[in-house]
């Protein structure tokens, strides 16, 4: 809710700011034009268009980065799912008891990662990260030891270190793709490229304002589309960087992790 709360009031913010700007850019070039004429204005298109063309590419080379990261992490449910499915199916090689006790383990773990997604959680806003529970991870953390110190004493035993050779590295496997995803959470582009989003994209507003001045009065419905257009523009940046918060969501991947967990049943 909180992060909600907040991407929502930053684009109310940026839409008022951006029509305050497209107005006031518009009354400083009707003053530009009476104190100095039509003739002047057709100069400052290169300005303009250097940096409208900055505003473009940082914005494109920013959804760019957005969608690779949102991506990323769609790809490490799949590759977190992949893995459990093989650490359980190797775990079976120790055979009798010992790989029952181990697979339970196993399908502890699981069912920890499953619900830690699972569990409702909300935005830190000073640190710009997702905040989960602390009892879960502790308890994942805890499962994870377990299940390692297990498998781990196990292999002394002659006939249990074929098993050991192919288990363990499939359960270390399992544990980095967990860790992968926790860094994925928190990997976003640096403050400064919002900061400068916002700025360029008021700035923007300004001269596009200005430039409207060239024509006879002024248009609300493109003035309300171009603040429009850039407020979903930055929104979506915003919305896609934190996938299990906003409205762009990746919930729709987990069934993959949960269809492992099922299937060790």
């Amino acid at each position: 809710m909180i992060f909600m709360l907040f991407a929502v009031a930053i684009a109310a913010l940026f839409f008022v700011g951006s029509l305050i700007a497209l107005r006031l850019g518009q009354h400083l070039g009707l003053r530009h034009r009476k104190r100095i004429g039509d003739e002047s204005i057709g100069g400052l298109a290169t300005v303009e268009g250097a940096i409208f063309g900055l505003m473009g590419l940082l914005l494109a080379f920013t959804i760019s980065g957005a969608l690779q990261r949102f991506d990323d992490r769609r790809q490490l449910v799949i590759q977190e799912a992949t893995a459990a499915t093989m650490t359980y199916d190797r775990l079976s090689l120790f055979g009798g008891d010992e790989a029952r006790r181990l697979q339970s383990s196993l399908k502890e773990y699981v069912r920890a990662r499953v619900e830690l997604y699972r569990m409702a959680h909300d935005f830190l806003l000073v640190q710009r990260a997702e905040d989960f529970s602390d009892q879960q991870e502790k308890k994942l953390l805890e499962l994870k030891n377990q299940l390692w110190d297990a498998a781990v004493a196990a292999c002394p035993q002659p006939n249990y270190r074929p098993a050991c050779a192919l288990s363990l590295p499939a359960l270390n496997s399992l544990f980095e793709v967990a860790r992968l995803r926790a860094g994925a959470a928190e990997k976003h582009p640096p403050q400064i490229i919002y900061f400068m989003l916002f700025g360029l994209g008021l700035g923007c507003s300004l001269l596009a304002g200005f430039g409207m001045a060239a024509s006879a009065g002024h248009s609300w419905i493109h003035m309300l589309l171009f603040a429009g257009t850039l407020t979903v523009a930055l929104y979506t940046v915003t919305d896609m960087e934190y996938p299990r918060l906003g409205l762009i969501r990746i919930e729709n991947f987990d069934h993959f992790l949960v269809d492992a967990y099922d299937e060790m049943r």
